[in-house]
């Protein structure tokens, strides 16, 4: 067998995998997917905007005006190599979350910890979509309601080193800018990983950070299009809608957890 057809093979076999891992697990994919487009509607724009804002018209800026066109402004505002480094950042995470709850369950044989870590992502959710309805509630989570104590720590250990990127974030500059922003403290974050550890392996748990990241894509890329004044009005308008599907998505990651016990 040469070199050519050990590697179709090897393509083959990953392609399997992947697909074995979008059939299987497509519920909790799914429930990624709301988490990151919900989430990034009512919680992203906060925390994240200021920053695309900031790519967006420091790019603008260094556009010389004759240059200037429709098409340019919006592959601007897409940020391309930052939203793949956010991705990334996000699928690594993945994948580590998955392999350590996976050499948990093979080390200590402990088959219900996949179900234990569904329930923890769905009350992470919960949590997330219960304190927008009720705000009465958010001094008691204030990292979900997004409280700063993590953030400022992140901020005074990584936040001016990355400070001279914003001043041109093009091409690889952009990619490891949203490589380092991808590490920001987030509670909506933290539940996505303890979903991603629910997988119960590497390669899914990638795939559900993957999909999460991919789910908050579209508000920030309409964040850096029309603002972030624009979105915020937007987003007072979802917030309702969206935390009642985020109670909804912690539902049915119960429902998912109590059909592996059973």
């Amino acid at each position: 067998m040469d070199e050519q057809q050990i590697l179709i093979r090897i393509i083959e076999s990953g392609w399997a995998q992947c697909a074995t891992v979008l059939q299987e697990d497509s519920g909790v994919l799914a429930t990624a997917l709301i988490a990151g487009l919900v989430g990034s509607a009512t919680h992203c724009v906060g925390m994240c905007g200021p920053f695309v804002i900031s790519q967006v018209t420091s790019r603008m800026e260094k556009l010389p005006l004759e240059k200037m066109s429709e098409f340019r402004r919006l592959t601007g505002a897409a940020l391309l190599p930052y939203q793949f480094g956010r991705l990334t950042t996000y699928t690594l995470l993945g994948v580590m979350a998955g392999f350590f709850a996976d050499s948990i369950t093979v080390l200590t044989k402990v088959w219900w910890l996949g179900p234990v870590l569904l329930l923890c992502a769905a009350m992470f959710f919960l949590v997330f979509g219960v304190i927008g309805l009720v705000p009465h509630l958010a001094g008691l989570f204030p990292n979900m309601a997004g409280g700063n104590s993590a953030g400022a720590w992140w901020n005074r250990m990584v936040g001016d080193r990355i400070k001279p990127l914003f001043g041109a974030p093009f091409g690889w500059r952009g990619y490891l800018l949203g490589m380092m922003l991808g590490f920001i403290p987030c509670g909506l974050i933290y539940g996505a990983l303890v979903l991603a550890a629910a997988g119960g392996n590497a390669l899914t748990g990638g795939f559900v950070m993957a999909v999460f990241g991919l789910g908050t894509v579209p508000m920030l890329f309409a964040t850096g299009v029309i603002g972030q004044y624009a979105t915020r009005r937007f987003r007072a308008f979802m917030a309702p809608v969206g935390r009642g599907l985020m109670v909804v998505n912690a539902v049915i990651l119960a429902m998912l957890a109590f059909h592996q016990i059973g």
